[in-house]
């Protein structure tokens, strides 16, 4: 795993103030590779790196890395796991490679079959490709968004790099914050889809390919997988076994490193399938869990039942105390290099920290619930039709009541939390409602929240440049299908890469620690998305197919039939109790100067959380994260 910078003018060269910026910027990422740093600096163009060795570890294999006929220069973050059979049909096409590393593979597969090269690889990464002959830059990110990848187009050339504090202390740029995209930020918890809080910064979309040439650049999608475009003619059993063999292929090839490796357990479904393939390949693999004070947000004996279970030798539980919370949070806090309210980052800090000294490369269960349709969500699917025909006024009765009748401890996904995440979709079109139930908070609060804010901006309905109006360009490609299948799309397009993958790489990565998803190989995530739904959920029960596997290993029915457990820490008591001065110093904030927040509707906020009239943990925490980020960034302004 690594960090990776880049520069490029159009027309004239760089100039010594910011080779020097870039420099600086390409130091700031060193968290992501502290083994080696690299840099090629051309007449118009600068590439830096910095380095996590974990295949081939010598020199040789360090970035930038050259082409043979030096022609191509690469920067490269993440690992192509296919690399070996990618070497070896190279080999038979007269390719020589001189180093065993995966980057050599990378750049060879490029040279000889160009964009189309991308859809070979079974990995995750973000790379750049620059063509010193021909003055062309290549952008590059994997195909479902694990790695990141950020750029910036202007006048006078393009800058990119894996993380926004790169961006940050460039010579020559003035970053403003967008309010549109803040406004994004507070709906969904994180930056969804291609937004940035600055201006002119944007994501490189997941399995999107870039050329810039000629000062300007076009992008080009060079994969998608959309559920149900086609069907597989096979029956569950077959499906059944044919997931299970491309899982163990997949962990197989996870397992294809330099340096020591192991197995993150949550004591969850997704986990487990995942430890259990990586012990067919490997019966001394390690382990690592998380055990939490509270018992409620605590796996740790399921995950103890399924390593006894499997007869894991090494197995390793870190036990997340109030005083490790507290620390890791205040951690989390202070590096982030993006606004981020996922509570479970935090979690993912933790165990990336305590598990480094032992590994630098982990294996997590990301992506089963993405594929196999685990999330809360798809259970109420079937409810939509007859909320669909519920008056307005009726639904809005509901969701004034809902917190009254039915009282939140700020426990794991409470009866009254779901119900009014689930009311928040209502009245809405289809094209809007997943990203509805998925809002942290309903756009006509957000407008007391945040009263400059356009009314027409904040609509539900998803129209060209609106809150929602990813959601819509999301849900078009997905229009004729089933309820299930446009879901899962959603949750594969828009959550999975800025909140999943997003948590786990910044997370994993401020320890310099790799993390790898088998569940999200590429044919793996092809096969599953040509499944029918009953493969996926029946009645209350997602994730049928992978409970099954489970089921056949005789892992305990417990486990098989337990419900989803988030890998996360009662954000909603702490907030209630040790972090209380967060809240407090909120409302206070001169970050919110000049009408950013409405002070008063936010103290409102404040006083319904603490008081427990409502759970609304997710706003206040997106704000909390928010300042911390903001503080570090105090020449960041409105616009």
């Amino acid at each position: 795993m690594c960090g990776l910078i880049g520069w490029l003018k159009f027309e004239r060269p760089l100039d010594g103030r910011e080779v020097e910026s870039a420099r600086r910027a390409a130091s700031l990422l060193r968290h992501r590779g502290p083994d080696a740093e690299g840099e090629w600096v051309g007449p118009n163009c600068y590439l830096g790196h910095r380095r996590l060795k974990i295949v081939d570890l010598s020199d040789e294999a360090n970035q930038p890395f050259w082409s043979r006929d030096r022609r191509l220069v690469t920067i490269y973050n993440g690992e192509v796991y296919n690399y070996i059979e990618l070497r070896e049909e190279l080999e038979r096409k007269g390719s020589i490679f001189h180093t065993s590393s995966d980057t050599e593979v990378f750049i060879e597969a490029f040279k000889q079959w160009g964009p189309k090269a991308f859809n070979r690889f079974d990995g995750m990464f973000a790379a750049a490709i620059y063509d010193v002959k021909e003055n062309i830059l290549h952008l590059v990110r994997d195909h479902l968004g694990q790695k990141p990848l950020y750029y910036h187009v202007y006048d006078e050339g393009v800058v990119f790099a894996s993380e926004l504090r790169a961006f940050m202390d460039l010579d020559g740029f003035s970053w403003r914050l967008d309010r549109g995209n803040f406004l994004k930020y507070l709906a969904s918890g994180y930056y969804p889809y291609e937004t940035t809080p600055m201006q002119g910064i944007r994501k490189l979309l997941p399995g999107t390919y870039g050329l810039v040439r000629k000062g300007r650049i076009s992008l080009e999608q060079y994969w998608d997988s959309v559920p149900g475009e086609s069907l597989a003619t096979t029956d569950f059993a077959e499906a059944a076994e044919e997931v299970e063999r491309l899982i163990s292929v997949s962990c197989w090839r996870s397992m294809r490193a330099d340096v020591p490796y192991g197995v993150f357990l949550s004591g969850g479904i997704d986990s487990g399938i995942v430890l259990r393939a990586c012990i067919e390949a490997n019966p001394d693999v390690s382990c690592f869990s998380v055990a939490m004070e509270d018992k409620e947000f605590d796996e740790s004996k399921k995950a103890m039942l399924i390593a006894r279970h499997l007869k894991i030798a090494k197995h390793r539980i870190f036990t997340l105390t109030k005083d490790r919370l507290a620390e890791t949070f205040d951690r989390f806090l202070k590096c982030s290099d993006e606004p981020h309210g996922d509570p479970g980052y935090v979690n993912t800090c933790f165990l990336a920290a305590s598990s480094r000294p032992d590994i630098a490369v982990g294996i997590s269960g990301d992506g089963g619930d993405e594929l196999f349709a685990g999330y809360h969500p798809f259970i109420g699917l079937k409810y939509a039709p007859f909320m669909n025909s519920v008056p307005g006024p009726i639904i809005a009765l509901m969701k004034r009541l809902v917190p009254v009748v039915l009282s939140d401890s700020g426990g794991y996904l409470e009866l009254g939390f779901r119900a009014s995440s689930y009311l928040g979709g209502f009245p809405a079109p289809d094209a809007t409602r997943f990203a509805l139930w998925l809002s942290t908070v309903e756009p006509e609060e957000l407008h007391s929240l945040c009263p400059w804010a356009d009314r027409r901006f904040l609509s539900r309905y998803g129209e060209p440049g609106t809150l929602y109006d990813f959601s819509t360009a999301i849900n078009k490609k997905t229009e004729g299908r089933s309820d299930v299948q446009r879901l899962l799309y959603y949750y594969q397009k828009i959550f999975l890469p800025e909140f999943v993958c997003f948590h786990t790489d910044r997370a994993s990565m401020l320890s310099s620690l790799e993390v790898r998803s088998p569940l999200l190989s590429v044919p793996l995530v092809e096969f599953a998305n040509q499944l029918p739904d009953h493969f996926k959920i029946r009645g209350s029960i997602g994730k049928y197919l992978l409970r099954e596997l489970l089921r056949r290993s005789h892992i305990p029915g417990g486990i098989v039939q337990g419900k989803k457990q988030g890998f996360t820490f009662p954000v909603a008591r702490h907030l209630r109790q040790d972090l209380r001065g967060h809240l407090s110093a909120l409302v206070k904030l001169d970050a919110w100067d000049g009408d950013v927040i409405s002070r008063a509707h936010l103290a409102a906020m404040v006083d319904q959380h603490l008081t427990r009239r409502r759970n609304l943990y997710r706003t206040l925490f997106s704000l909390i994260v928010f300042d911390a980020w903001l503080q570090r960034h105090p020449r960041l302004v409105w616009t």
